[in-house]
């Protein structure tokens, strides 16, 4: 198949992985501007993302085509010609902009679908791989599987340069011990329970274990942030998504607009300092 260029909406972006094919990747989902479809684009090499900005609602425009081996299993999967993207627009990558967070929820309410029972049908009927839902905000709540301790987490420290002369950062592989249990909002959902690989979520596990000194202080932390503020304060979305292998879904990424009527910002400024 022919590579084409598109423009996407960045919406979602996993926690980096360490990859023997492609080195330290970041997978990336999005929505295509044409056709509102949604799109997932591997491999982004992690230094090219953090070289180019690639951020939460950034807008691109790259070279893609079907993934011929993936066609059959995910019908969103793309690969991408890392050196073809090139930014086209940034407006709504700052969410202490005004307007920014209504124009994000706008965009993603015209994906949103109604439950997790619709997208795993779609899935089995159309193979489509990727969705945004809306739990029933009474009963979702953030999990973490284990003591904050015991948690594995595989510490890179040795420091290599690329052929841009620039650090590779190599990725410490953290231990996938983070999850939502939720129901959605339709009757009879018995539940769901998933694990979430949002880079924001296991990004914030990686730093704060060197800002708060005892494994209470840190789960406090991520309680406080990923269950109390995320679900109370504002409106918690999921990006969900399948693991390549498997049927399994899985979140990738968290939206989390504020409460109509909240102010923007209130609180969120305090974690960003940590």
């Amino acid at each position: 198949m022919s590579w084409e260029k598109r423009e996407i909406l960045l919406i979602a972006k996993t926690y980096p992985e360490r990859s023997q094919k492609y080195g330290n990747t970041v997978c990336t989902a999005g929505i295509m501007e044409d056709t509102n479809e949604w799109v997932r684009v591997y491999p982004i090499n992690l230094n090219v993302y953090l070289r180019k900005k690639l951020k939460k609602f950034v807008r691109f425009k790259a070279e893609i085509r079907k993934n011929k081996s993936e066609m059959i299993k995910r019908k969103e999967s793309y690969k991408i010609r890392e050196k073809s993207i090139k930014i086209t627009d940034d407006s709504l990558v700052d969410p202490k902009v005004k307007g920014v967070w209504e124009e994000r929820t706008k965009i993603l309410e015209k994906s949103l679908s109604e439950s997790m029972e619709f997208l795993k049908n779609q899935f089995e009927i159309k193979r489509m791989s990727l969705g945004i839902i809306k739990p029933h905000q009474k009963s979702i709540k953030f999990l973490i599987e284990k003591p904050v301790d015991n948690v594995e987490i595989d510490v890179i420290k040795e420091v290599q340069l690329n052929l841009f002369g620039e650090q590779v950062r190599k990725v410490d592989k953290i231990e996938h011990a983070f999850s939502y249990r939720y129901k959605c909002n339709i009757e009879n959902c018995k539940g769901h329970k998933m694990i979430c690989i949002d880079w924001e979520l296991l990004e914030s596990f990686r730093k704060w274990r060197k800002t708060y000194k005892t494994p209470q202080k840190l789960e406090f932390a991520l309680i406080n942030r990923y269950n109390d503020w995320m679900i109370k304060e504002r409106d918690l979305y999921l990006v969900v998504g399948t693991i390549w292998r498997y049927k399994t879904w899985i979140i990738i990424g968290l939206f989390y607009p504020p409460k109509k009527g909240q102010k923007t910002q209130k609180k969120l400024s305090s974690f960003f300092k940590k």
